[in-house]
């Protein structure tokens, strides 16, 4: 019975990021009216509506492997994994679009839109998960150290971030011409950008790790998948302004060095808990 109780709960889920992500993108056109490149047919595996229920898939999945583990009332559940979402899902998607902006060929008007229509798609599927999924028990704990540890976390993120974009990413003939060989990127400034992006990182981290219970290798490793599934797997979404033989080889970038730094991140952090 709990197996059909559990698949219940997860097709709610599932539902949730359906509706969330047709409404938002309808109130973000009406709210907007962004001139969006055409989407190419055949471009990547799957077509549009596809990919829309492979992501719907995997988010609600994931979401509903956070949301059995976070303690707190029903709001505070909700506000967490709703800000963890976003916060991956768009403030640094987005974020880095924009630095790109001379690559990625997207409006602004065009990011806005989709800042708000993932905002539907998350607080819905925040809502629901929050609702469907019982808080678990767990007892508060406190960090210490968080000023070094967060400190420690940002050159490992750049790291991370050049490393799976030297060895991954450039690896594809598609995505070096896309970027233009990288010939008008400085590393420097980009370096100091991911600086900031770092404490992002950090951020979602910690209220990941410090909200969820369980044993610690299991929590870092869900931040770990947070960062890299929630973000990767948009990328089989066709679009108008990065081809699929682009969008794979980030995908790939993604999958790897976010897993891999998320999981570090979430250890270091979890390296200063103690019983509140």
């Amino acid at each position: 019975m709990s197996y059909v109780k559990n698949a219940g709960r997860w097709l709610a889920v599932f539902l949730a990021v359906m509706v969330g992500s047709m409404a938002g993108g309808i109130l973000g056109m009406a709210l907007l009216h962004p001139v969006l490149p055409p989407v190419p047919p055949h471009d990547g595996p799957l077509d549009v509506v596809s990919a829309m229920v492979v992501v719907s898939a995997v988010f609600a999945t994931l979401s509903s492997l956070i949301a059995q583990r976070l303690r707190g009332s029903f709001w505070t559940r909700a506000l967490v994994l709703f800000g963890v979402v976003y916060t991956i899902t768009t403030v640094q998607s987005l974020n880095e679009a924009v630095y790109f902006r001379d690559y990625v060929k997207l409006s602004m008007p065009g990011i806005y839109m989709s800042a708000v229509a993932n905002l539907g798609r998350d607080a819905l599927s925040a809502l629901v998960a929050a609702w469907v999924w019982r808080a678990a028990d767990g007892e508060a704990e406190r960090f210490t150290g968080l000023w070094w540890r967060v400190a420690l976390i940002a050159p490992i993120y750049i790291f991370c971030y050049f490393a799976a974009g030297a060895w991954i990413a450039f690896q594809g003939e598609a995505l070096r011409a896309y970027y233009n060989q990288a010939s008008h990127i400085d590393a420097g400034p980009l370096a100091g950008f991911q600086v900031f992006r770092s404490l992002i990182w950090s951020a979602a981290a910690f209220v990941l790790v410090r909200q969820m219970t369980g044993a610690g290798w299991s929590r870092a490793l869900i931040v770990g998948l947070s960062f890299s599934v929630f973000m990767a797997v948009l990328l089989f979404v066709p679009n108008g302004f990065m081809p699929w033989d682009v969008r794979k080889y980030h995908m790939a970038e993604i999958g790897v060095s976010n897993l891999i730094f998320g999981f570090i991140a979430g250890s270091i952090l979890l390296g200063g808990r103690k019983k509140a």
